[in-house]
């Protein structure tokens, strides 16, 4: 439904096709501007619905976006970190080597 309209003409319909419970359900689809997702609800009729369900568009989490994108950072942080020591490392070595100082290999 589009404010209360029936949209049929702009639904596209997909297979029945079977759960893993032995029922099976189907998949409507429709292209809808994301500005309008407020005008739209899906009404669902089915046998054990005393009456038939209007169901609003839900927004997508974005969860697993975010935690990839916590987890690239901590990466990028302790490469950083592992470098600037790796770094700091040379550098001492170099400053003892400029002093005479032999490391034992």
């Amino acid at each position: 439904l589009k404010d209360g309209e029936v949209r049929d003409q702009d639904t596209e319909w997909g297979s029945i096709l079977p759960n893993g419970d032995g029922t099976y359900y189907t998949q409507a689809s429709i292209k809808a501007r994301p500005e309008d997702k407020d005008k739209y609800r899906c009404r669902v009729e089915h046998a054990s619905l005393a009456e038939p369900g209007l169901f609003a568009l839900e927004p997508k989490s974005n969860l697993l976006a975010l935690v990839l994108w916590v987890v690239v950072a901590i990466l990028v942080v302790v490469a950083a970190l592992a470098g600037f020591v790796f770094w700091k490392m040379q550098q001492d070595e170099r400053a003892k080597r400029a002093r005479g100082y032999n490391v034992a290999s």
